[in-house]
């Protein structure tokens, strides 16, 4: 029994060896992962460090490029507003200004219209009654 007590303390024996050796080859594997890990995260922090300034920088800059172009828009935008008032009253002027003139011109033209129709009745008038005239002259002259 001793002899097999022995081959069983061995056999653990080597199981625990293998197992040590494996968990030391994983645990290399880690630490070799861990060894990158934080060369990467060094070349990061070295990163951060030389561009977070000047970009902190660059952000402070166009804020206050943004707060004084808005400080400039508003007298701007009365401005514009002002110029479009302005531009709607003289549209409003000259609409009614083209409306005179139209009055203007179609007062003559509503005359001469008027002129026109009165010549064409009187002439209508004239040719009826020359037309009569020429009857009652013919039927006269051919009952005698």
């Amino acid at each position: 029994m001793d002899g097999l007590l022995a081959l069983a303390i061995a056999v653990a024996v080597v199981v625990i060896a293998v197992a040590a050796v494996a968990l030391a080859i994983g645990l290399l594997g880690v630490l070799r992962d861990l060894r990158r890990l934080m060369a990467a995260a060094q070349r990061t922090m070295e990163l951060i460090e030389t561009e977070l300034p000047p970009t902190a920088r660059d952000l402070r800059t166009s804020a206050a490029n943004v707060e004084r172009l808005s400080g400039e828009l508003e007298p701007r935008l009365e401005r514009v507003d002002a110029l479009l008032d302005e531009a709607e009253a003289t549209s409003i002027s000259l609409r009614a200004t083209v409306e005179a003139a139209e009055e203007i011109v179609r007062g003559p033209q509503v005359a001469v219209d008027r002129a026109r129709r009165t010549v064409r009745s009187a002439g209508a008038g004239l040719a009826r009654g020359a037309d009569r005239l020429r009857r009652s002259v013919e039927e006269a002259a051919g009952r005698r």
